[in-house]
């Protein structure tokens, strides 16, 4: 199928940088999901197992979730499907609220994430549907 002329916007720079953000964030989630569960020794007695008051195993399994999610929902929103555009934007709103709760101890990280999650959510929700007409679907 050949495209003639394509409708895309810039906005779809964000959109695709969302989605290889979101590939990243699996693969470091899946990483210490992964660490958490086979050498738990090595994430032990860091300030993580303080934060709440649950088992490493859980906190290990919860990346690995998190991780496949966010890495499936990347390759998808990079290849423009409808699915994956409503989870990126979930995923993105929920980095903002995370980084916001720990806006205390790293402001100006949190600040950056926050700023990266809005508007890559709204790239997303304006612009999502662009990445998949450049495709020609």
């Amino acid at each position: 199928m050949e495209i003639e002329r394509s409708t895309a916007t810039g906005w779809v720079a964000w959109v695709l940088f969302g989605g290889i953000l979101l590939v990243l964030l699996g693969a470091l989630h899946l990483t210490v999901g992964l660490i958490a569960l086979l050498r738990p020794e090595l994430i032990a007695g860091d300030r993580a197992d303080q934060l709440l008051d649950i088992s490493l195993t859980s906190i290990g399994w919860l990346h690995v979730a998190l991780g496949v999610i966010a890495l499936v929902a990347g390759v998808g929103l990079i290849r423009g499907l409808t699915w994956a555009r409503v989870v990126s934007v979930g995923l993105a709103l929920l980095a903002a609220l995370v980084n916001f709760a720990f806006i205390a101890v790293h402001p100006v990280w949190s600040v950056i994430g926050i700023g990266l999650a809005v508007l890559i959510a709204w790239a997303v929700a304006a612009h999502g549907r662009e990445v998949a007409d450049a495709y020609g679907s």
